[in-house]
């Protein structure tokens, strides 16, 4: 049997890929991360935006409660000014009830000096008659 001779191989040409290939593949991997970007940014967006709406919301209903809590103590204000002018009202009857009180009171004390003047006169006179 007649064995071939081996026959050292011979070195590989380097084949070169086309530059059109190398071009394509280069817009491929720019467009891939281009739209990684894209979709990060998109996505944090969105989540910054929902965030804020739901800030909004939340404002907005503590707002409300603020606002009818608001109405409420004003309600109990108007309420209270006018419990203080019917308190001035009665305070100002009261101080008019006084005076005239008083000038009452002065006029029986006078009266009651009177009366206890005569009655001294009368209590003198049985002595001066005696």
């Amino acid at each position: 049997m007649d064995y071939p001779i081996a026959e050292q191989p011979q070195p590989r040409k380097r084949r070169r890929r086309p530059i059109w290939l190398s071009v394509v593949a280069a817009v491929l991997v720019l467009a891939f991360w281009g739209g990684l970007v894209y979709a990060g940014f998109y996505y944090t967006k969105e989540y910054i935006d929902r965030s804020l709406r739901e800030v909004e919301e939340t404002n907005a209903l503590q707002i409300q409660t603020l606002e009818r809590r608001l109405a409420v103590m004003h309600s109990e204000m108007e309420a209270i000014e006018q419990a203080l002018k019917e308190t001035d009202k009665t305070l100002s009857k009261s101080d008019l009830t006084q005076k005239a009180l008083n000038e009452r009171i002065e006029a029986l004390d006078d009266q009651l000096k009177r009366l206890e003047r005569s009655l001294n006169v009368l209590k003198e006179a049985p002595d001066a008659g005696s």
